[in-house]
């Protein structure tokens, strides 16, 4: 009983052991890893199909087969190759610069950089042209010098320090080991010209040469500097003539706009005074016509009234009234009638008695016409008389 838990004990950590053992094992001898920057290319070293395998291995764990499967493992990021006197590591080795002979014959040191890529899908064929390992970046660089050697050797001394034309020699270097390296599997990204040195005399040369450029750019640039002073005083001396005949103008449109407003205004405070003028000579004028038409019917009817007085007076009319005028003058209380002889309740005979008299020697007065005499005559002199009808 004992024992059999001794054994339980030991049994796991034994399994455990093994297993790891032999996974390490199989890794080591049986599987590779190719990195996520990296494509593996494939031998068959054994078998019935030998030969490189015509494909691409991405990253992944892949079969290789200790004594049957050979690997090939390539870097296929972005790679650069620095020539420079001083090389800033980003290369993998030290590489000195590249030396070139202008057309001139002047030597010069060129800083270059070379950026490169392996094809896309085109590794294993690189590994069965070039052969195996970095012989690869021994090719780009051996084209890189013989192609700067002709590219940049067409320069004379005047090119060497042109920016313009550093990068059209640049352009044209990279088209040129585009096309060498086509059939070596890699793809030139993108070709740089850093520096280019000369030696001592060239240098001095350049220097009297950039010194005398500048001097012709200076003296050329003082001459447009006076001539562009000239002009900026001849635009000033237009500005301000300009601007003196805007004031003017506007000066002289002040006026005019103010002579015609005060001249528009006077007319029309002449036409509002004619206007009220005439208006007031109508309405005066309306006045007289109508109270001299009031005074003309006033006048009529006071005719009027006269003539129909004069009418009733000088007929029957007007013994009545002579009558009636007696009979209001006379004084009763003096008088001394006798009620036999007359009869004052006979409107006819006191009227004959009073010197009323008429065709037949008889008047008949009608008493409404009787009444309307009483009320003229009890009216005050002066008063219209035109209702006796």
């Amino acid at each position: 009983m004992h024992i059999g838990k001794l054994t339980t004990k030991y049994i796991i950590p034994i399994g455990i052991f093994l297993f790891i053992g032999l996974f390490v094992i199989g890794v080591k001898f049986f599987v590779i890893k190719v990195g996520v920057d990296q494509v593996g290319v494939r031998t068959r070293i054994w078998g019935v199909t030998r030969g490189i395998v015509r494909k691409d291995y991405g990253p992944g764990w892949h079969r290789a087969i200790s004594g049957i499967d050979q690997w090939d493992l390539y870097d296929i990021t972005v790679q650069t190759l620095e020539l420079a006197k001083e090389p800033s590591r980003l290369g993998h080795d030290e590489r000195k610069e590249a030396a070139i002979r202008t057309a001139d014959d002047y030597d010069v040191s060129a800083d270059l950089i070379i950026k490169y890529q392996i094809k896309r899908g085109k590794t294993w064929e690189l590994r069965q042209d070039i052969g195996v390992g970095e012989r690869y970046k021994i090719i780009v660089e051996n084209e890189t010098r013989d192609i700067a050697r002709s590219v940049l050797g067409k320069m004379v001394e005047r090119d060497l320090y042109n920016p313009e034309e550093k990068r059209k020699r640049a352009a044209e270097f990279k088209i040129q080991l585009t096309e060498r390296l086509v059939s070596r599997h890699v793809d030139i990204i993108e070709v740089l010209i850093l520096d280019l040195r000369f030696d001592p005399q060239l240098e001095r040369k350049i220097k009297n040469i950039k010194l005398a450029e500048l001097d012709n750019v200076l003296n050329i640039s003082k001459a447009l500097a006076a001539e562009q002073r000239g002009i900026t005083q001849t635009i000033d001396a237009d500005t301000e003539a300009i601007a003196q005949k805007i004031v003017g103008d506007k000066e002289r449109s002040i006026t005019v706009l103010d002579a015609e407003t005060t001249k528009k205004t006077i007319e029309l405070l002449a036409e509002a005074d004619k206007y009220l003028v005439e208006k007031k000579a109508e309405g005066d004028l309306y006045k007289e016509q109508r109270k001299a038409d009031g005074t003309l019917l006033i006048k009529q009817a006071q005719a009027e009234g006269e003539r129909l007085r004069r009418e009733a007076i000088s007929g029957m009319g007007g013994d009545i009234i002579v009558a009636m005028e007696a009979a209001r003058n006379m004084n009763l209380a003096d008088l001394n009638i006798s009620s036999m002889d007359i009869n004052l309740l006979d409107v006819d005979d006191m009227a004959t008695r009073f010197g009323v008299s008429d065709t037949m020697g008889k008047l008949r007065v009608d008493p409404k016409t009787f009444k309307q005499i009483q009320e003229m005559l009890s009216q005050p002199k002066g008063t219209d008389t035109a209702k006796l009808k």
